[in-house]
């Protein structure tokens, strides 16, 4: 079952990523499919007892990036898409998914600002939304998407720390 689960993962979010780097948008018929899936991995694997750590490992991405989200510094699907490995990890294989995804996408975050040189530019708009946010208490979108240049494919940190998780990384 070990190898089927990594045949699973590594196509759901090899998936994601070409959906993401395509469309800038992770279907949702992909997020069912690996649902269905990390539900079925988990009943078949451990019972009854699997929907507990199904149902755990679908709601920490959720409960831990929420407010990433409703900031819009994350989109949905990669919330969808962590919940979904999730599913098939458990809730302490999905903690540490989330950890070294998070890990990736600051790595990967720091090589696209050197090479798009825009530090400053990045720093600026940070500390703006920022100092509007607390001056208004108005929320709005962090995401610039007509800034090509701020646009980033956290699929990619997830696929990343999946390959990690099956080849016993951590």
């Amino acid at each position: 079952m070990i190898l089927m689960q990594a045949i699973l993962l590594l196509h759901l979010t090899g998936a994601a990523v070409l959906m993401d780097v395509k469309y800038t948008r992770i279907p949702n018929g992909l997020i069912v499919t690996g649902l269905l899936c990390g539900l079925a991995n988990q009943i078949f694997t451990f019972g009854l007892a699997g929907l507990i750590l199904y149902l755990s490992g679908i709601m920490l991405p959720v409960l831990l990036l929420g407010m990433f989200y409703y900031f819009r510094m994350i989109g949905a699907g990669d919330i969808k898409l962590l919940s979904a490995v999730g599913g098939f990890l458990g809730p302490c294989g999905c903690f540490y998914l989330i950890i070294y995804t998070i890990l990736f996408g600051g790595v990967i975050s720091a090589l696209c600002i050197l090479r798009r040189k825009n530090l400053v530019t990045r720093l600026v708009y940070f500390k703006t939304y920022f100092s509007t946010y607390v001056m208004t208490k108005k929320w709005q979108p962090y995401l610039n998407l007509e800034e090509k240049n701020s646009y980033f494919y956290f699929s990619i940190p997830v696929f990343l720390s999946t390959v990690c998780y099956l080849g016993g990384v951590y």
